[in-house]
């Protein structure tokens, strides 16, 4: 017996209208890092719930809002500074600064190879007040390092920042990267229809 088809289903200009089929339509996530000029930079404030110990990798902290401050400057030069707070549990509260860097061309290193991470973080409380909350500190317990992390070991949050810098940095070759290592049609998933990524929307 044969299967009935609506042919609305089928039909492009039903899904997408005559831009759909003339050729205009929703650009592609490479030609939105193709479009976007350098130097670019943007600053987004998020709040992460729900599996924050295991994305940060940290103590069972069960919130973190993170600021992501993100940046290719003229010279191609990748950098991506975040700072934020840890809470939630039992742990004591924690804020951190972390800058991830790629140097200009010509470089040694390729995207989504090896990125230099400098970390700063300190334990303390943050308090209630009338402008919201204040990250009281500990001044004896505090740390910095500074290190060359592989891409795999990058949290996934600043992964997809840097997915999105890398593009807008070298797209041909940003992508070709990604598809080597399989991760291609993730990070396209995740920017394809997100209108903060990049200069150029959807």
């Amino acid at each position: 017996m044969d299967r009935w088809v609506d042919p609305d289903e089928t039909d492009p200009e039903a899904w997408g209208g005559s831009a759909a089929v003339e050729g205009g339509g929703v650009r592609s996530v490479l030609e939105r890092a193709d479009a976007t000029p350098l130097p670019y930079q943007y600053e987004v404030d998020l709040l992460h719930e729900g599996g924050v110990a295991e994305t940060f990798r940290s103590r069972e902290y069960e919130r973190a809002r993170v600021i992501y401050n993100c940046g290719v400057d003229a010279e191609r030069r990748v950098k991506l500074l975040t700072r934020g707070v840890l809470w939630g549990g039992e742990e004591r509260h924690q804020r951190f600064k972390a800058q991830y860097r790629r140097e200009p061309p010509p470089t040694e290193t390729v995207p989504f190879g090896e990125y230099t991470v400098w970390t700063r973080f300190q334990y303390g409380t943050i308090e209630p007040n009338d402008d919201g909350a204040t990250f009281v500190p500990d001044e004896s317990d505090a740390g910095e390092t500074m290190q060359d992390l592989d891409w795999a070991d990058l949290y996934a949050p600043v992964q997809r920042r840097l997915a999105e810098l890398e593009l807008a940095r070298n797209p041909a070759f940003a992508r070709y990267r990604l598809e080597e290592s399989g991760e291609w049609a993730d990070v396209r998933a995740a920017l394809a229809f997100d209108p903060t990524a990049f200069a150029v929307g959807p």
